[in-house]
């Protein structure tokens, strides 16, 4: 319970809000990151979307990272439009605008939405998440409240922001961690017309109302490309899939290799207006609820050119030009070959806007919700690694080449059309039949193997439109070695074990009995009984694996089997020695060395930079410090090792490895860098380790071949 002195505090502060805060605020900034699905897109506070800037620094939170830990991106910035005619004035208020440096300060151009100092809400329907809420709709809501109704803001006026609408809103983001929901984030804004509450003179209907998502979309991955600026932005390819209202994008024209190739996209679900579904892909409904065919919203994309003055493809700067962009009537397909080939030649820095309307008015008071997703999907695998140099635009986007992104758009309008609620009878938002709870997952290293440890939660998984229990059976997934540079350990890993129940339709019938333990595990540090195991042998020391075991079910009631996510309970794991007891004692089996030794520049685990490569120290000390010598005896480099805490602290695990990962104890790599950081030359060095715990010291020496 609140107590007085906190009740009267905000009861204060709303009051001041309401009455005083019409011109300016104070605000907080906060922008929290999807990490529950395998796209890490961020959310801010202030309307605006994805993290700007991320190509020039991999170590910001992702923007539209897309497979997690991939570093292959597809946003620079997005943000909601909202364009209205409100007492003959032509309005158009946004969440972000075509700006080289997107969001940085209160204030900006075209940035008018803002709040009152409230920050991002975080819930979760998952019952062992901090945030566990039972009014959760996905496994991790954000939610958010911005309005743009203020033209000043933390003391800075709003640049060119004089007639706003009065636009309160409410952002709900809905991720989930099904396997079939792993590229998808659904956007809901609840949006209300306040002009009667907030305006001195009283309220206003908006009439003819537009909403927008912006997007300055761009497909590239942030770790292997090479260019920068204009020439990072410059080599996109553009489309549009008309039957499921998906505005999509791809790289056209880059070189970058290693390389990821995926799709990066925006959908438009959908609109709650006065108790209809106002969209043309429910125009039967609207037509039955009494509008004419003439009153049937449009939905579509336009698009200009990064900067561009003039032409089809001017940039918009004022509401005039905006609304125009929202509203007028525009042939996509006029320009399709263009808009999808000019990446190849460089001249493919497209924006994008994904727009939806009219909608005929929205009186003061009156609030209508509106439902965007942002999608992501990979190319199928014979669709991997093309360069386009080599490609057409026609042979690196087709129908075939988008299939897997059309599936990913048709389950974002399966989540939003829901299911009948099988104790109400009503058709519920969300509600979908869902695989098995993802098994919870240890994993436990030994020299050259890991044994990985699950528990039976999946098997208890109540679906919520059956009504049932339907877990049907285990699949069991590696990673190569080697996929970690490829892009690959994010999204490919291979299927190596499938154990499932016995006289169902799905699966082998193959039995647990290979993997079932007599009696649960439970180890030191964590109260999970783990029933079952399976041990992975000839494990190669310094590569990294990824783990992960999913759970699927019957697939009852003619619907397909659907299986749980594959990286959500995913875990990278990097085999070598252990901890070394008997680190005196002198044996070959207990001395430590480097590999590779010796180390030739681009070794076959080194990342594309100077800044990506390592060699591993093995045979360690729980407790270690390791100094690196050049042969005249200057210290090139100190190192401090500590077993129970190490977790990679060099910049090639920040770029090519995941934040869950597994070390054997005994390793420590190292980047090849000087205390300046300057890269060392040809040459032989020598190093030493002395365990901090007992002072013994052990030495020895490695080579450097460039």
């Amino acid at each position: 319970m609140l107590n007085t002195s906190l009740r009267i505090y905000i009861a204060f502060a709303l009051f001041v809000t309401l009455f005083f805060g019409t011109a300016q605020a104070q605000q907080i900034f906060e922008r929290k990151t999807v990490e529950v699905s395998n796209m890490g897109i961020s959310y801010t506070n202030v309307g605006a979307i994805g993290t700007p800037g991320r190509q020039n620094n991999p170590g910001l939170a992702p923007s539209m990272e897309f497979p997690a830990g991939s570093g292959t991106e597809h946003l620079f910035e997005a943000g909601l439009w909202i364009g209205a005619v409100r007492a003959g004035v032509t309005t158009v208020s946004t969440a972000a605008v075509t700006n080289p440096s997107g969001y940085t300060r209160a204030g900006q151009s075209g940035y008018e939405f803002t709040n009152d100092g409230m920050p991002i809400m975080q819930r979760s329907s998952l019952p062992d998440s901090d945030f566990f809420s039972p009014e959760a709709v996905s496994h991790q809501d954000f939610i958010a409240e911005f309005s743009d109704r203020r033209d000043v803001v933390s003391g800075r006026p709003i640049a060119d922001h004089e007639d706003p609408l009065y636009a309160d809103v409410r952002m709900e983001t809905y991720n989930w961690n099904f396997g079939f929901t792993d590229g998808i984030s659904i956007i809901k804004y609840e949006i209300t017309n306040n002009s009667h509450i907030h305006r001195d003179a009283g309220g206003f209907t908006w009439e003819d109302v537009y909403f927008g998502m912006y997007s300055d979309m761009v497909v590239r991955n942030i770790n292997t490309t090479e260019e920068s600026g204009g020439a990072f932005f410059n080599k996109g390819g553009v489309g549009y899939i008309d039957s499921l209202y998906t505005l999509y994008t791809f790289d056209s024209g880059s070189t970058d290799f290693p390389r990821t190739d995926t799709y990066g996209a925006t959908v438009i679900l959908g609109a709650e207006y006065r108790d209809v579904n106002f969209h043309p892909k429910y125009a039967d409904e609207m037509m039955a609820a009494g509008y004419s065919e003439d009153e049937i919203p449009i939905v579509g994309p336009r698009f200009w050119k990064f900067g561009q003055t003039g032409g089809t493809f001017n940039q918009p700067r004022l509401d005039s030009e905006r609304y125009a962009v929202l509203s007028e009537d525009w042939d996509y397909t006029d320009f399709e070959q263009q808009l999808r080939e000019d990446g190849q030649a460089a001249d493919g820095n497209y924006i994008q806007l994904h727009r939806f309307g009219p909608v005929p008015e929205i009186e003061p008071g009156e609030t209508i919700t509106v439902y965007f997703a942002y999608v992501a999907a990979l190319k199928p695998e014979e669709y991997q690694g093309l360069i386009p140099e080599n490609h057409t635009a026609d042979e690196l986007d087709n129908p075939d080449s988008r299939r897997l992104l059309k599936e990913t758009a048709d389950w974002a309008f399966r989540l939003f059309e829901g299911s009948e609620d099988p104790e109400t009878g009503q058709r519920e938002r969300f509600l979908v039949p869902e695989p098995p709870e993802v098994p919870l997952l240890r994993v436990e290293l030994d020299a050259g193997k890991a044994t990985l440890y699950w528990d039976r939660r999946a098997e208890e998984t109540v679906d919520p439109v059956s009504g049932e229990k339907d877990f049907d059976g285990y699949r069991i997934y590696r990673s190569k070695p080697g996929a970690d540079l490829t892009g690959e350990i994010a999204f490919g890993p291979e299927l190596v074990r499938e154990y499932d129940t016995p006289g169902t339709a799905v699966g082998y019938g193959t039995g647990f009995d290979e993997i079932l333990l007599p009696e649960p595990v439970i180890f030191d540090d964590d109260d999970t009984e783990y029933w079952y195991s399976f041990t992975f042998d000839g494990l190669l020391s310094g590569w990294q694996y990824q783990f992960s075991v999913t759970a699927f079910d019957r697939g009852d009631a003619g619907r397909e089997s659907l299986e749980s996510s594959r990286i959500a309970n995913a875990i990278r794991v990097f085999p070598g020695t252990a901890v070394n007891e008997n680190f005196e004692n002198d044996a070959p089996e207990h001395k430590v060395s480097v590999y590779p030794n010796p180390y030739r520049i681009n070794a076959a685990w080194d990342g594309g930079t100077e800044f990506t490569r390592k060699i591993n120290f093995r045979n360690l000390p729980a407790l270690a410090e390791i100094r690196i010598y050049t042969l005249a005896g200057d210290i090139v480099a100190t190192l401090h090792h500590e077993a129970e805490n190490y977790d990679g602290d060099i910049r090639w695990y920040r770029e090519l490895s995941g934040g869950n990962r597994v070390f054997s104890g005994g390793e420590h790599s190292w980047d090849l860098l000087t205390k300046a950081n300057q890269n060392l030359s040809t040459g032989l060095y020598l190093f030493s380790v002395r365990d901090r715990t007992s002072g013994h010291v052990q030495t020895g020496k490695f080579a450097i071949i460039k």
